[in-house]
């Protein structure tokens, strides 16, 4: 089955407008880290061995980190909030799970035909300033 590329949550998040606050850089939301890295390992449809384990430094990352199924909408999960939860408590290292909170629907997301069952499990390690 061919499908249309459906936006993912970084993608619905990228031509929103927020409603509070603004979209900034990476090195402007977060001045108190000096580096991190993530690890996600993706489960589901669509996770390829190019997909299933992935990498990220504060370079790649974004407000999400997307779901690989392809038809899945605004699907992934919301890394930027794990990071200030992280900051917050000044933790250093985390092991975490997320569910994807995309759904599988028509190409533009109107008709949703089931909630995405892709699961993630995250490792993070920040190094602070």
């Amino acid at each position: 089955m061919t499908y249309q590329k459906r936006m993912k949550a970084s993608d619905v998040f990228n031509t929103s407008t927020p409603v509070f606050g603004k979209k900034t850089t990476f090195d402007k939301a977060f001045p108190e880290i000096a580096d991190v890295k993530v690890e996600v390992t993706e489960s589901g449809e669509g996770v390829t061995q190019f997909t299933h384990k992935r990498s990220y430094s504060e370079s790649r990352l974004g407000e999400y980190i997307d779901c690989s199924n392809p038809a899945c909408y605004n699907g992934g999960f919301h890394i930027a909030d794990i990071l200030r939860e992280m900051v917050r408590n000044k933790q250093a290292d985390l092991t975490t799970t997320a569910i994807c909170q995309g759904h599988e629907g028509s190409p533009k997301g109107r008709k949703i035909y089931r909630k995405c069952l892709n699961h993630f499990q995250i490792k993070v390690h920040i190094g602070y300033r």
